[in-house]
C-alpha cells in the first residue's frame, strides 16, 4: 500500500495508450452540452423551476471547468513526458494566443457600446475583466455589470493556470498534492471553519474562499493525473450507471452560492462529471459517446469560448439594448459567434498551433 501511494507521487513517465491520440472523441460535444445550458439559462425564458434544474448556468461553466483541468493537465504532462520538460513560454503563449484576443475584441465592442447606447457599464468592470480579476468578491460585490459579468469564469481559469504549469514543471509531488489539496482537503477545513470560528479569521477565510474556486478544474486534472498513473481505467460506462451519473448531477443542483453544502455538493458534481469524460475519450457504441459526438454538437462545442463571450451581450434583456431581446437575440448568439470564429480567431488558432511542441499534428479539441 505504501509503495502504491509513494509510486503515485513519481515523475510520469510514460503516455498510456487511451491518451495517446491527437483527438479526445465527444470533449467538443460535452462543450456544446456545457454552452447550450449558459445560453439557455441566460434566455430565461421560462419561470419554471424545472428548467433552471435542468439548464443551470453555473452547471455549465463548472463542466467546462473539468473538461478544461483535464484536457490541460493531459496534455502538459504529455509534452513534459516526450520533451522532458514543459516550455512555460510556449504555454502561456498558446493560452493568450486561444483566450486574448477575442476577449479583448469583446471588451472594446462593449466599451463603444457603453458610450453610445449608455448602458452604465463601470470602467471599474473593465479594468477588472481587463485583468482577469472580475472573481474577486469585492468587484462582483460592488461593480457587477451584467455585459461583462461572464469574466468572473475566465479570470479563475487564468488564475490557475498562471500558478498550475509552474509546479507541474517544477515538482510533480507538489503539483499532486495540491490538487488533493484543493479537491479533499479544503472542503473539510471550510466545514471546520464553519464550526470552529478561531479558524475563520481573515487570512484563512481569505485563502479557503479563493482556492475552493479552483476545485472544479482540479477534480479535472486529477483525473487525467489518475489515468497516467493507472488509478483509473477508461472503460466504457454501463448505460445504467450512466443514466444514474447524468440523473445524479441535475438532481444534485449545481450551487453557485457559497455554502459548505455546496462545496460538497458540487465536489460530487465535477466527479460525476469526470466520468462522463473519461468514459467517453475511446470511440465505443453507447447512446451517450454517439449524442455527444454528434456533428451539429460538435460545431456547437467547437464555437463553444465564441459563443459564451458574445451571448452575454445578446442575454442582457436590457432595454436599452434592442438587440438583447428574446427571440431576435437568438439570431445574433448563432451569427455573431460564427463570424468572430471563422473571420477572426481562427487567425489566432492558427498562430497557436505553432507553439505545440507535442505531435506535430492537426490541433485536437481546438478550444482549449
Amino acid at each position: 500500500m505504501r509503495d502504491k501511494i509513494s509510486s503515485l507521487f513519481k515523475e510520469i513517465d510514460s503516455v498510456p495508450d487511451c491518451l495517446n491520440q491527437n483527438h479526445y472523441p465527444s470533449l467538443n460535444g460535452l462543450r456544446g452540452v456545457s454552452i447550450l445550458i449558459v445560453v439557455i439559462y441566460h434566455l430565461g425564458v421560462s419561470q419554471n423551476s424545472f428548467y433552471y434544474i435542468i439548464f443551470n448556468g453555473d452547471l455549465g461553466v463548472n463542466i467546462f471547468f473539468v473538461i478544461s483541468g483535464f484536457l490541460i493537465t493531459t496534455l502538459c504532462i504529455k509534452e513534459k513526458v516526450q520533451t522532458k520538460t514543459i516550455s512555460l513560454r510556449d504555454f502561456y503563449v498558446r493560452r493568450i494566443l486561444r483566450i486574448f484576443p477575442v476577449a479583448y475584441l469583446y471588451i472594446i465592442v462593449v466599451i463603444i457600446l457603453n458610450l453610445i447606447f449608455k448602458l452604465g457599464i463601470s470602467y471599474v468592470s473593465v479594468i477588472a475583466a481587463g485583468l482577469y480579476i472580475s472573481n474577486f468578491s469585492a468587484f462582483r460585490r460592488h461593480h457587477f455589470d451584467w455585459y461583462l459579468g461572464h469574466f468572473w469564469s475566465l479570470s479563475i481559469e487564468e488564475q490557475f493556470y498562471l500558478m498550475s504549469p509552474i509546479s507541474l514543471k517544477l515538482n510533480f509531488k507538489f503539483y499532486l498534492f495540491a490538487l488533493l489539496f484543493i479537491v479533499f482537503a479544503l472542503p473539510i477545513l471550510i466545514f471546520l471553519q464553519s464550526k470552529f470560528p478561531v479558524l475563520n479569521n481573515n487570512i484563512l477565510y481569505a485563502f479557503s474562499h479563493y482556492f475552493i474556486k479552483f476545485q472544479a478544474i482540479s477534480v479535472g486534472c486529477l483525473f487525467s493525473v489518475f489515468i497516467f498513473k493507472g488509478v483509473l481505467k477508461i472503460t466504457k460506462l454501463h448505460w445504467f450507471i450512466t443514466i444514474m451519473v447524468i440523473f445524479f448531477i441535475f438532481y444534485l443542483n449545481y450551487d453557485g452560492f457559497f455554502s459548505v453544502q455546496a462545496t460538497f455538493k458540487n465536489l460530487l458534481i465535477s466527479v460525476l462529471t469526470g466520468f462522463i469524460v473519461v468514459g467517453n475519450l475511446t470511440k465505443n457504441s453507447s447512446l451517450l459517446y454517439k449524442f455527444l459526438n454528434l456533428k451539429i454538437l460538435n460545431f456547437i462545442g467547437i464555437l463553444s469560448y465564441s459563443i459564451y463571450i458574445w451571448q452575454q451581450l445578446f442575454t442582457a434583456n436590457d432595454d436599452k439594448f434592442s438587440i438583447s431581446k428574446y427571440p431576435i437575440n437568438l439570431i445574433f448568439i448563432i451569427v455573431i459567434p460564427c463570424i468572430s470564429y471563422f473571420l477572426f480567431e481562427k487567425y489566432f488558432l492558427k498562430l497557436k498551433n505553432k507553439f505545440s511542441r507535442i505531435n506535430k499534428r492537426p490541433p485536437s479539441n481546438l478550444p482549449n
